[in-house]
């Protein structure tokens, strides 16, 4: 039937936030060591962080963040959820989803002279 638009099931969305795509790059540091990820995307209330570390959920994080032409961040997170993203990588490739704890504004050192 033309201008018939069939009803297909939807996946249901459990985002309560709009995500803002990115492709930060990120120091995480955990209680004995610490390493790279990527943030791929946030929001108001997480952060979704892919890498070649594994987080589990319930950890908790310092994420160190220094964007262009902004002063570095300091985000303490909980990872929700982690999973493998991608099995053919050494080690594989881990994406995990973290809440935020709190977001800190680093100061940096000016010089007047």
């Amino acid at each position: 039937m033309k201008g018939c638009i069939m009803s297909l099931p939807m996946k249901q969305e459990r985002r309560y936030q709009p995500r803002t795509e990115c492709n930060l790059t990120a120091r995480v540091h955990r209680a004995s060591s610490s390493f790279e990820g990527l943030i791929k995307n946030v929001s108001d209330n997480g952060l979704f962080l892919c890498s070649s570390q594994e987080l589990l959920s319930g950890e908790c994080v310092r994420i160190t963040v220094e964007p262009t032409g902004c002063a570095p961040l300091e985000i303490d997170a909980e990872v929700v959820w982690s999973r493998i993203l991608r099995h053919g990588e050494p080690g594989g490739i881990y994406a995990m989803g973290c809440r935020f704890i709190d977001v800190y504004l680093m100061q940096t050192a000016t010089s007047l002279t």
